[in-house]
């Protein structure tokens, strides 16, 4: 029966019949082998001081890793035990999402004037003065326009005071808007503002660490490299020419 090739054979770092430098350096390496994996029973930790990781098989499926994710917290439950799928406070967040959507929606002048509960008879508000103005003739002299409409006001009884009582809330209702609408945009500005100045310092953060990354790749594949050109030059010096 023929001989089977050493791995060294294998390898040509030795030739075949060269028995005694492939015994001696066989029993080298088993020798290290058996050391290596030469237990002491020092090193053998006690049974209460070893985690329970039987919770980490069982979820984990084979062949895929698994993570430890943050522990869940209970979702609150009822007196009756079972899960609350709408919490108490629901009727406060719906109006804080009608505020913010009626914040952020295109008002009409009609829809202020009605959410403000404003006169809605044309008679008793300012916009009948309008209608008085429009029905005299466009030629004549604006103070000869005022009179006649103050005496057809007077003689269709209807109140100046009303009226001017009717533009100042039309006025102030508007100008509410206005300054609601003005404080509404500088939140969102302010915020937005905030969230920039964030993401704008969370990236030059990544640039950071990736400029890092890069430094320690390029050392560790000149280590790399060093080490493999290193033993590869000992290999062609050691290893028998042909």
């Amino acid at each position: 029966m023929v001989p089977k090739k050493t791995l060294f054979e294998r390898m040509g770092l030795v030739e075949t019949g060269t028995n005694e430098v492939e015994e001696t350096i066989v029993d080298q390496i088993q020798g290290s082998e058996a050391d290596e994996t030469a237990l002491d029973e020092s090193q053998i930790p006690d049974l209460e001081n070893v985690p329970d990781l039987t919770h980490f098989v069982s979820d984990s499926k084979p062949g895929t890793d698994f993570t430890v994710d943050e522990p869940v917290k209970p979702e609150p439950k009822s007196d009756s035990g079972e899960m609350n799928d709408i919490p108490k406070d629901i009727g406060d967040k719906l109006d804080l999402l009608i505020n913010a959507y009626e914040k952020n929606k295109m008002l009409t002048i009609d829809e202020i004037y009605r959410n403000s509960h404003l006169e809605t008879d044309l008679k008793k508000s300012i916009f009948m003065a309008d209608v008085y103005i429009k029905a005299i003739p466009e030629n004549l002299p604006m103070d000869v326009k005022r009179e006649t409409v103050l005496n057809i006001m007077n003689v269709s009884n209807v109140s100046l005071d009303e009226l001017l009582n009717d533009a100042y809330k039309r006025i102030d209702s508007l100008n509410t808007v206005l300054e609601e609408t003005v404080s509404t945009t500088q939140e969102i500005f302010n915020r937005n503002d905030a969230t920039i100045r964030e993401l704008e310092k969370r990236i030059e953060d990544l640039k950071e660490i990736n400029k890092g990354r890069k430094k320690f790749q390029e050392d560790q594949n000149t280590l790399i490299e060093y080490e493999i050109q290193k033993i590869i030059n000992l290999v062609e010096f050691v290893k028998p020419k042909k």
